[in-house]
């Protein structure tokens, strides 16, 4: 793994609290008449982070192609 590789799956571990409280607590407001905007706004922001840490996972786990003139063909 590189550097950005290992960054990215540090920030993406540092962001599944967040997102995940941002829903958990957006979908326990649900039920509350006059707290119906909050709840939206911390669904939104829980998906918004998940989203973002999704991405990062994808970062750190992706493969990368090989460099070039490291092919295994004879010469």
């Amino acid at each position: 793994m590189t550097g950005g590789q290992i960054a990215a799956l540090i920030f993406a571990l540092l962001l599944l609290l967040p997102g995940g409280c941002f829903l958990f607590f957006g979908f326990g407001l649900m039920g509350e008449s006059h707290m119906g905007d909050v709840a939206a706004m911390m669904l939104l922001f829980g998906i918004l982070i998940l989203g973002l840490m999704v991405f990062l996972f994808w970062v750190a786990f992706r493969k990368r192609p090989p460099a070039a003139g490291t092919g295994g063909g004879a010469a």
